[in-house]
């Protein structure tokens, strides 16, 4: 596409390697019967070989400025739905899909968030993104990349660091390091208040120089002396820090919540 310059501002670098295109087709594997939703679609890269595959393929970009080259790179396809608007506020109608996209790095942890909340519709996701991203989402308690996004993303999906992409692939080369990421729905059943466990979360970690119980205190629990006597019964030290907890410790701790009156389904 000649005459068109990427913007910053959108965060725009559109990927150019078409080994490294042949390879992202082959992890999605695009089949006939099924529907693909695609964010920014930028100059087509993988959109146009996500038409020919024959999957229906909806394919979101917010750059007014492309629709018009998309339309006419796509016009010999009728498996092909194409919307100029901002991804974050689109409400598929499509009940079961792939969503596939090369992400802006200013809107990789919205966009993740958003598979979070539309998880029961998902077969599986694979998306570009920063590296030090996706190295957020796969780390581990004690890591200091474990964090309220990497907890709620990995209640929903198990998450596969596919490919390292090296700026050189990009046009314009971004400063950073790519990564293919796959989430894929897994099969974890919480009994747990979803929005309850979600509030436990954040405030822990609302400050990570704090410890738990300091972020606790009094957001959540009114004194200390309540949320010793908790940290006790699930055999933490007063000390313990958010990073270092487990999912089923933050399950369990969201429980004695509940249980001690500190948190109900009126919380706000």
């Amino acid at each position: 596409m000649t005459g068109y310059r990427a913007k910053k501002r959108l965060g725009q670098n559109f990927l150019k390697s078409s080994i490294i295109i042949d390879k992202i087709i082959e992890y999605i594997n695009p089949q006939h019967d099924e529907t693909i939703i695609e964010i920014g679609s930028g100059r087509g890269a993988l959109t146009l070989p996500l038409a020919k595959s024959g999957a229906k393929l909806i394919a979101v970009e917010y750059d007014r400025d492309l629709i018009g080259y998309l339309r006419k790179l796509l016009s010999k396809f009728d498996n092909v739905e194409l919307i100029n608007g901002d991804f974050l506020e689109y409400i598929p109608k499509v009940t079961k899909y792939k969503l596939v996209g090369n992400l802006p790095f200013n809107i990789s942890s919205p966009v993740i968030e958003w598979a979070v909340r539309n998880h029961h519709n998902i077969y599986a996701c694979y998306l570009m993104m920063q590296k030090e991203v996706v190295e957020r989402l796969c780390s581990s308690p004690g890591s200091k990349d474990w964090s309220p996004l990497a907890i709620m993303t990995k209640i929903y999906f198990d998450i596969t660091n596919l490919l390292s992409i090296s700026p050189k692939y990009f046009n314009p080369s971004p400063k950073v390091t790519s990564s293919l990421v796959k989430l894929v729905p897994n099969k974890i059943k919480i009994k747990t208040d979803i929005r309850l466990f979600e509030k436990v979360i954040r405030c822990s970690f609302h400050q990570r120089r704090k410890t738990l119980l300091n972020n606790l205190v009094p957001s959540i629990i009114n004194t200390a002396e309540e949320a010793k006597n908790i940290f006790n019964k699930m055999e933490l030290p007063t000390n313990t820090r958010a990073e270092q907890l487990t999912i089923e410790n933050f399950i369990n701790l969201t429980d004695l919540l509940v249980n001690n009156n500190n948190l109900s389904n009126n919380t706000n």
